[in-house]
């Protein structure tokens, strides 16, 4: 049990990261830009970067209020897409997810190859730069008000399809790695058992979703108890998805998703809408104050590494998903908004990047240049994003 003087201490940083998060989205919004920008500079100012207001032990109290924000972010995101045009856009959602991983591990693998990594520590680096971060995409696109668009459920659904199939890739690669048939054996299973609960969940759920909200309704009789539980059943299916083998977010998404043509959806939106609001922000600016990018700046031969991944890592997504939504039936400046709207990486990549360090196959160069990635393709996306919206919307 903590001391109410440590509880006193960790509320005080809670309320200067809430502080200065909202005065740099106020700033970054103020030029024009998404307001996640001014989140992920809060964190490089607030850690060990600049000022190091931020240690590693406040960051941990409150990472599950970070992942609180996340969850309802992705849930409300969900809500918003509207089932039936998520339905629509499963045909190019998949290309997109399926162009992006593609492209991405190719290029990854050759990448490494190029710097003189190992067969199998390239594989793995191919595996690393699969993964998109869908959070910061879905914060940037509701910020520029493309929620609702046909992009947007396709950016969305490929988000999403792009997580099981970055299971696959991992799965493989993992079991290559360890040379064990056995492992193989549990990797195949392992995937049906993911994609069985992917596809089940948003089956049933949807199909149930009028009895299940009913039920929340009758139980909870006041408005915040309705809500209340509405969240807690988000937690469980968030809970589950990881028991399976998938993301936290692909849960909420997944419950979102089901319940987004429930009657008074946008009430409910509405009022859920404050949870993200406030806790999605703490997870961009703890996931940028977690490292110090300083030594990996300064140190030239990690610059030539950095560089070649760098380049890897942007035209794996942004070409390869932006090629296949344009065969997809997108015009050109819709294919290079899904492209960079799938270019983001963070947290999956850090776990995907741990597991390999835990192999021996992920040296320090691929962690320092997937710490860049990161934080460049945060930085980048919302901007590149709000600049092709814009020439979007003046096409139609």
């Amino acid at each position: 049990m903590i001391s109410e003087e440590l509880v006193a201490e960790i509320l005080l940083d809670l309320a200067v990261i809430i502080l200065i998060a909202k005065v740099f989205e106020e700033i970054i919004s103020y030029f024009g830009y998404p307001p996640v920008l001014g989140d992920i500079l809060a964190g490089i100012l607030l850690g060990p970067t600049v000022l190091n207001f931020l240690n590693a032990e406040t960051i941990e109290y409150l990472d599950v209020l970070k992942w609180l924000g996340i969850i309802s972010l992705l849930f409300l995101a969900g809500m918003e897409t509207k089932f039936s045009e998520f339905v629509k856009s499963i045909k190019s959602s998949l290309y997109v997810a399926i162009g992006g991983i593609i492209f991405s591990y190719i290029l990854g693998y050759f990448a490494g190859l190029m710097v003189g990594l190992t067969p199998n520590q390239s594989m793995f680096l191919g595996a690393i730069l699969t993964a998109t971060s869908v959070g910061l995409t879905v914060k940037t696109l509701t910020d520029i008000g493309a929620l609702g668009t046909r992009i947007f459920s396709t950016i969305l659904g490929a988000a999403v399809l792009d997580d099981v199939g970055g299971l696959i890739v991992l799965g493989i690669t993992t079991a290559i790695v360890t040379a064990g048939i056995q492992k193989i054996e549990d990797l195949i299973i392992t995937i049906i058992i993911a994609v069985s609960f992917y596809v089940l969940m948003i089956y049933v759920l949807h199909r149930e979703s009028k009895i299940i909200w009913s039920s929340i309704r009758y139980i909870g009789h006041l408005e915040d108890t309705t809500i209340a539980l509405l969240l807690s059943f988000v937690l469980i299916i968030a809970w589950a998805s990881v028991k399976v083998n998938l993301s936290l977010v692909v849960g909420a998404y997944i419950v979102g998703l089901a319940f987004s043509e429930i009657r008074g959806v946008e009430h409910v939106i509405h009022r859920f809408s404050l949870i993200p609001n406030i806790f999605a922000s703490l997870f961009f600016v703890l996931s940028a104050a977690m490292i110090d990018i300083k030594p990996y700046l300064i140190r030239l031969d990690y610059l030539g590494f950095i560089g070649v991944v760098l380049l890897a890592g942007f035209i794996g997504k942004v070409v390869g998903c932006g090629l296949f939504a344009k065969l997809s039936g997108f015009n050109k400046y819709e294919s290079l908004f899904i492209g960079f709207g799938m270019l983001p990486r963070a947290e999956v990549a850090l776990v995907i990047t741990a597991l390999g360090a835990s192999y021996g196959v992920v040296t320090d160069s691929m962690i320092a240049s997937i710490i860049i990635l990161i934080y460049v393709t945060s930085i980048v996306t919302p901007i590149a994003l709000a600049n092709i919206w814009k020439k979007i919307k003046i096409k139609k």
